[in-house]
């Protein structure tokens, strides 16, 4: 595991745009996989071909220990910040993928106002119905890393439009608990893995991110 950042490695990947910029950045946590393999890095690039700065957070090497919920905010606030300043705006767009999703609506409620306020757009990509606050790629560590209830966290993400994907064959998904009238569900096909289909799933993106 030590290649995909378990170890140790960079938190922070800053994905620069290549065609002219749009006019706001793009968070991206990944999964509990981090940022070497799976969609994140896909997605990543996708975004930057389409002219978005993207700085995606390697959740397996920051959650390789236990956290805590205020310990998530601090870390989507380091990344916020970041992402303006590498964009050179005052618009960010935040994206979690399955444990990132997972963190990012729990990281999210104690987020300062003057951040909330740059915060145009969310996407929570297969999050699940539970949180468990240390990475365990492969579920290695999920029978010792004690789990709780999602909702009383997804359920405040009330102040900015919300996408939230699931696959169609998923159990155990947020995604049909979260009726708040923000929030945009949609189905793909598969289970959590969404066929491992970067371009079902940016298609779906970018229509809600580029969206007016």
């Amino acid at each position: 595991m030590g290649w995909l950042g378990y170890f140790g490695g960079p938190l922070f990947t800053d994905v620069y745009p290549t065609r002219p910029q749009r006019p706001f950045a793009v968070v991206l946590l990944t999964g509990d996989l981090g940022y070497k393999i799976g969609m994140a890095p896909e997605i990543a690039q996708r975004l930057a071909a389409d002219g978005v700065p993207v700085v995606a957070i390697n959740t397996l090497t920051y959650l390789r220990t236990t956290r805590t919920p205020a310990n998530i905010t601090t870390l989507i606030a380091r990344a916020e910040q970041r992402a303006l300043q590498l964009g050179h705006t005052d618009r960010v767009v935040l994206i979690g993928q399955s444990f990132g999703a997972d963190m990012l609506h729990v990281g999210l409620v104690d987020l300062a106002p003057e951040l909330r306020a740059k915060i145009a757009k969310v996407a929570l990509i297969v999050p699940e119905d539970n949180v468990q606050f240390r990475a365990s790629p492969s579920e290695v560590f999920d029978y010792w890393t004690p789990t709780v209830d999602a909702m009383p966290t997804a359920r405040r993400l009330t102040w900015a439009p919300l996408l939230c994907v699931q696959g169609a064959e998923e159990v155990g998904s947020l995604c049909p608990l979260l009726t708040q009238p923000n929030a945009t569900r949609i189905a793909l096909p598969g289970g959590h893995p969404l066929h491992r289909d970067a371009d079902a799933l940016y298609e779906v993106l970018a229509r809600f991110i580029f969206a007016d």
